[in-house]
């Protein structure tokens, strides 16, 4: 770009893309070792300033290190965004899968730890992935702003100088150039916004890890395989799921690093300043780092999952679970309004419970109400529950066809994001060929 607006000449441009090459292809090993007091940018011009001469330096011209690294951010955010948003997508991918495999396997759903009513795994898969793609949303919300060039702004205050802001940003794959040259050297929201995102996604990860601990534990209804446990170093029946553990320690982290960037941001002043271009923005990369691994830790726990599926029929047959459905028909069938009716019920649970009973049923001469018609089967009620968002197959196979749409519309995205950026980068070389090859 200085090279074609005039501010450098083209056999200075040739020299210095010839060393950035032979510094590339050797991992920039010669300027690894280097003190760097000033800053790694100085260091690099330093060098270049060595190899090729003072004159160097005028790469400089309309840039400053402020501009330089708000858009470095960006470009090294790049990689670990797509990761994590790949990452999430297997995810929802395998989600989707195993509930319209299971989309008759009746499953108890819990309330306060508890059994409380007739459900289907396939419902709770579905409501992993339905919060899961809210994540994966916010992900995608913050592209306009990780796609916003800040190269051209320098130390803030733009440059008089003749620069095409526009084609460094196409060449670079950024989507436009810099709006305000304030804005671009002293916000990093796009961090916060990144790790705001990350520490949602920690938390809905840790809540679904620790639904999937209560059925590998004290429920009983799943188990993982020996791969996915560890042993105790003194207890040999033990079969610890500390992968799950695990997902929620890193989404405690993340939450840590948000919290720590946050903090750091808080009340600077409004331009560049190492508070929160260096200091504030460290903890960008161990947050989504923790995302990944939370992410892809909960993936194989469910592609490994085990479903007790007699012991999910048995919980649901010896929990009253359809105690809410008979107070129901009870009220819709016999003109008892639904407290009376709610009572009623209650009271028929205590009298089995009390006689060691396990279903309504066994104590229907207690009530002349109850039968089959007026207490349905856990099995049938979850078949029959479409309203609302219930767990019959339909409802929930049509809640999946939605999920699954909109994520192969947000596989399309990042395809094209990538794409885009895959683009600038062969443009960029194709431009740094035709330099080389014009006549001196």
């Amino acid at each position: 770009m200085l090279e074609r607006v005039g501010l450098i000449d083209r056999v200075l441009a040739l020299k210095v893309l010839t060393e950035l090459d032979r510094l590339q292809a050797e991992s920039f090993q010669s300027i690894a070792g280097r003190p760097a007091p000033r800053g790694s940018y100085l260091a690099y011009e330093d060098h270049l300033r060595s190899v090729i001469g003072n004159e160097a330096s005028n790469l400089h011209l309309g840039r400053s290190r402020n501009d330089i690294n708000a858009t470095l951010l960006k470009l090294k955010l790049r990689t670990p965004y797509q990761e994590l948003s790949d990452e999430l997508l297997r995810l929802l991918r395998l989600l989707c899968s195993l509930a319209r495999e299971h989309l008759e396997t009746v499953f108890p759903l819990h309330t306060h730890r508890q059994p409380a009513l007739p459900s289907t795994f396939a419902h709770h898969l579905t409501a992993f992935a339905s919060v899961l793609a809210r994540d994966l949303d916010a992900l995608v919300a913050v592209h306009p702003i990780l796609n916003l060039s800040c190269l051209g702004a320098g130390a803030g205050g733009g440059t008089t100088l003749p620069i095409l802001p526009e084609l460094t940003a196409r060449l670079l794959g950024f989507s436009s150039p810099p709006l305000n040259s304030i804005d671009s050297v002293a916000s990093r929201d796009l961090v916060l916004r990144v790790l705001a995102a990350c520490a949602i996604l920690g938390s809905s990860l840790s809540r679904v890890a620790e639904t999937l601990l209560l059925w590998v534990g004290d429920h009983g209804l799943a188990t993982l395989p020996d791969e996915l446990v560890g042993s105790s170093s003194a207890m040999p029946h033990k079969r610890n799921p500390f992968l799950l553990e695990q997902v929620q320690g890193k989404a405690g982290g993340i939450v840590g690093c948000f919290v720590a960037a946050v903090t750091a941001m808080h009340s600077t002043p409004f331009t560049n300043c190492v508070a929160v271009g260096t200091e504030a923005t460290r903890n960008v990369w161990p947050g989504i780092d923790h995302s990944i691994a939370a992410a892809r830790l909960i993936r194989l726990c469910l592609s490994g999952l085990i479903i007790a599926e007699d012991a999910a029929s048995a919980m649901l047959e010896t929990s009253f679970v359809n105690a809410m459905e008979t107070a129901t028909h009870l009220a819709i069938d016999h003109g008892l309004d639904f407290r009376a009716a709610h009572n009623r019920v209650g009271q028929l649970v205590t009298i089995a419970i009390e006689r060691g009973a396990t279903s309504l049923l066994a104590i229907a001469q207690d009530s002349e109400m109850l039968n089959p018609e007026i207490s349905p089967t856990p099995r049938a009620i979850a078949r029959a529950a479409r309203a609302g968002g219930g767990p019959a197959p339909r409802a929930v196979a049509a809640a999946l066809d939605e999920l699954e749409n909109a994520i192969d519309r947000k596989a399309a995205f990042f395809r094209d994001l990538d794409a885009g950026w895959d683009r600038a980068r062969k443009e960029l070389r194709s431009a740094i060929a035709s330099l080389n090859q014009r006549p001196l």
